[in-house]
């Protein structure tokens, strides 16, 4: 009898203690969809800062191309410009994927189907994306000042004569 007692004293113990893990795993992932959150918020505004730049380096590879003597290294470098937004527009749809991944994860992560092994692991998957997400739109956002500051010279040079 005393065994019985002692072995239910224990799984009960241990299934508390399983539930406070998974409640402290819970409340852990919230954080982390609250920091995704705030992650989104900056992707959409480095979105917009994008766009913007992208139009404006449409305009200047217009107008140099309606220069009639145009400055080969401009338009290298426009280009180049151009290149590079052609990549961060991939690299932005990606990271918005990624962003979207963590919000459907919730039904599924705050079941009870997913064991306390697997919420850690998940939990250790969205740090690193978001670390990712954080390091890939500072990224961003370095080369669009970089390219916005080169366009900014190449519209105010004179054309050549």
């Amino acid at each position: 009898m005393k065994k019985y007692l002692v072995l239910s004293v224990f799984a009960t113990i241990l299934f508390t203690s399983c539930d406070d893990t998974r409640k402290a795993l819970h409340d852990d992932y919230l954080e982390f969809v609250m920091h995704t959150d705030s992650l989104e918020v900056v992707h959409e505004a480095m979105v917009v800062s994008h766009e913007a730049v992208r139009a404006d380096t449409r305009t200047l590879s217009e107008k140099l191309k309606d220069v009639e003597e145009t400055d080969s290294v401009a338009m290298a470098d426009v280009q180049k410009h151009q290149m590079l937004l052609k990549q961060q527009n991939e690299t932005l749809a990606k990271l918005k994927g990624i962003i979207e991944s963590h919000a459907e994860l919730k039904d599924y992560f705050m079941s009870d189907s997913i064991s306390v092994a697997q919420m850690e692991q998940q939990l250790l998957d969205m740090e690193a994306n978001n670390e990712e997400i954080a390091a890939r739109l500072n990224q961003i956002k370095t080369q669009l000042k970089t390219i916005e500051a080169e366009q900014e010279i190449l519209k105010n040079q004179e054309p050549e004569n």
